[in-house]
């Protein structure tokens, strides 16, 4: 069965069979290859006098072109990175309600609104506080070795961003059936 120009499939093979081309970018002639080129014209490169570009689909996943939801995509249109560096500004906004003290610690009971966690037993909705201090122990003093260093550590390094992938050749057909337009 003879295929249509322009049609792009996914190839387990290591070749682009006839008719067919790699979707690789490459710059083709107009000259010779005029039905390809009236179906895809710029769209994806080349200068439109004596150059133009097939898609390239290296690396990349094809999406579909119109409208979702508030975001448009265009025909030939490219975006997306395989890595991200994640920064503070792209994380939620954060405010800590953890209040230390370098101070000795002399509560005798702390209370269930400034401890960190409570302890106990559960039997069926009852809940029974044990608690988690020592009632003889020693004032605790927390200091830190330095207070000016308590920062955000890390090293900035782009993550992954790419979806689980298995690669493969996307082909697309440049000798066949020219399409015919509704």
């Amino acid at each position: 069965m003879e295929e249509m120009i322009g049609v792009i499939k996914s190839f387990a093979g290591n070749f682009a069979p006839r008719g067919f081309m790699f979707c690789n970018g490459a710059l083709l002639s107009i000259a010779q290859n005029q039905a390809l080129f009236s179906i895809l014209g710029t769209t994806y490169g080349g200068d439109g006098i004596t150059t133009f570009a097939l898609p390239n689909l290296n690396g990349r996943a094809p999406i579909g072109t119109g409208t979702n939801g508030s975001q448009t995509y265009v025909l030939g249109e490219m975006a997306g990175t395989p890595q991200t560096t994640i920064l503070s500004m792209n994380l939620p906004s954060f405010a800590s309600q953890l209040k230390v003290s370098n101070s000795n610690a002399t509560s005798a009971s702390p209370s269930a609104s400034s401890s960190l966690a409570i302890t106990g037993t559960q039997a069926g909705r009852d809940f029974t506080a044990v608690p988690s201090y020592v009632d003889n122990a020693d004032p605790t003093t927390i200091t830190p070795i330095n207070p000016q260093s308590v920062m955000f550590i890390g090293q900035n390094l782009p993550i992954n961003n790419m979806s689980p992938y298995l690669g493969m050749n996307y082909i697309i057909c440049v000798e066949g059936i020219y399409p015919s337009r509704p």
